[in-house]
């Protein structure tokens, strides 16, 4: 029994394509994988805006350890970090050799950037008024020292007799002054500005005063009790 051969289908010619003439017509051919490269494109600039932003690198001077206010730097005390972005402040220390030997003006943790206003010297006073001297003056309470720090505006009280023979009398030799520098903790030997023999438990603390002051100031513990009184 014969069976006829399956007739081959025939090929379905595909519809030949006209060439784009214009560019209305360049557009629409191509304007989904146009519209996919500009969503790319956006994606990546959003992207980029999120990202973090690149900056140049700086090598500055830092704390390896915390230190307490008075104490004198060590080479053993520093050491470099690098830190991103340009740090615009013309008082940072870059040299080891800018801070050996000086001595802090206020207490800093470990990682602490160095500057020079950090330092007790020629820059304690920066931005005082003319005339504005530093005053090492013993307070009679050296408990009120741990009451203080840099900064604080502090009234000066002299209090003078013994309430038998004398009358007590006290008066505020000093108003408003600026404390510049006090001791950190008992066991901080140095004091930075005055010898080294003294401790805190002395009650040594520096204030800004006006110069006229210097001498009734730093003089008033030999005549009476001196106190200091926070202000705002």
């Amino acid at each position: 029994m014969n069976r006829e051969s399956p007739s081959r289908a025939l090929p379905i010619p595909r519809p030949r394509r006209r060439p784009a003439t214009t560019r209305a017509a360049v557009f629409r051919r191509y304007r989904k994988p146009l519209a996919l490269a500009l969503l790319v494109l956006g994606m990546a600039s959003f992207l980029s805006a999120l990202a973090p932003e690149q900056h140049a690198e700086q090598r500055v001077l830092t704390l390896s350890v915390p230190r307490p206010a008075g104490a004198e730097l060590r080479a053993s005390d520093l050491v470099y970090r690098t830190v991103a972005g340009d740090l615009e402040d013309p008082g940072l220390l870059t040299e080891v050799e800018q801070a050996v030997g000086e001595r802090l003006a206020v207490g800093l943790p470990a990682g602490a950037l160095l500057s020079r206003q950090m330092l007790i010297g020629e820059h304690l006073l920066t931005g005082t008024a003319p005339g504005t001297v530093a005053v090492p003056i013993r307070l009679s309470d050296p408990a009120t020292v741990q009451l203080l720090h840099p900064g604080q505006l502090v009234d000066i009280v002299l209090s003078s007799g013994d309430g038998f023979e004398r009358e007590i009398r006290s008066e505020t030799i000093g108003r408003r002054l600026p404390v510049l520098w006090v001791p950190a903790t008992a066991q901080e030997g140095s004091l930075g500005l005055v010898p080294s023999a003294a401790s805190p438990a002395d009650g040594m603390v520096v204030l800004a005063a006006n110069s006229s002051l210097a001498d009734v100031l730093s003089g008033a513990v030999t005549r009476g009790k001196v106190s200091a009184v926070l202000v705002n």
